[in-house]
């Protein structure tokens, strides 16, 4: 009899354990602002500061799992609030990134590193861009343009005045159309998108336009009606300092 109620004790014991739910290793990714499954560089300017949204998403396995996060490789130059936050997926934190004397044109990488109970830490990488406050600086003055057209190429010289509005800037010259072709040009310093919206900007050209540019130079390709030689063109110009 005794060996019997130890036998029913032991199955019961094996029963209980086979039923016990297993816990699933939790898995998460980390991506910051508008990327769904990678992290994206961002741009801070050099005078001011830039507010990352993090998100920590869940994936599958143990959902009560938290999840801390850690960022590293910030230099001493741009602050970062917070550094650490914890949280259990999906769940977002703003991260302010702020410049203290960080130069336009410096890159950092920063890491940022996810820790569970779990399962080993995961670590994702992006850069810090250092842009200026204002891009349109970066183009002032005298800029050597050089034209791929539908029918010609050529070389110029322009010249890139402030508008007095941030990311604005004047080309006098633009497109070697003459001194009183004054184009506006749109800079966007998060992704270095360059634009030009459709309007008659002077010796009776009508153009339109996008591109990209760097630190140094301006890439952008533009269709323009009634240039001073008569009809039209589709042509790519490359600024460079």
């Amino acid at each position: 009899m005794r060996n019997f109620v130890l036998f029913l004790l032991a199955t019961t014991l094996v029963m209980a354990s086979c039923a016990r739910k297993v816990k699933q290793p939790l898995r998460y990714i980390v991506t910051n602002d508008r990327a769904d499954s990678v992290m994206e560089d961002i741009y801070i300017p050099d005078t001011g500061n830039y507010m990352m949204k993090v998100r920590v998403k869940f994936l599958s396995g143990f959902q009560d799992d938290k999840v801390k996060v850690v960022l590293t490789g910030i230099p001493a130059n741009i602050t970062v609030t917070p550094d650490t936050f914890i949280g259990t997926p999906t769940f977002d934190q703003d991260v302010v990134l702020r410049s203290n004397g960080a130069m336009a044109g410096e890159v950092y990488p920063v890491t940022i590193t996810g820790y569970t109970e779990t399962v080993i830490p995961q670590s994702y990488t992006f850069n810090v861009r250092v842009i200026p406050a204002d891009c349109a600086a970066l183009f002032w003055g005298n800029i050597n343009g050089s034209n791929i057209c539908t029918s010609r190429t050529f070389a110029y010289t322009s010249t890139g005045v402030s508008t007095g509005t941030l990311n604005m800037l004047t080309i006098n010259n633009f497109g070697g159309y003459g001194p009183h072709c004054n184009v506006q040009v749109s800079l966007n310093c998060n992704n270095g998108a360059v634009t030009i919206a459709k309007a008659n900007y002077g010796n009776g050209v009508v153009l339109s336009g996008s591109g990209v540019f760097t630190s140094d130079s301006m890439t952008i390709n533009y269709f323009a009606e009634s240039i001073p030689s008569g009809g039209s063109e589709s042509c790519t110009v490359v600024y460079k300092r």
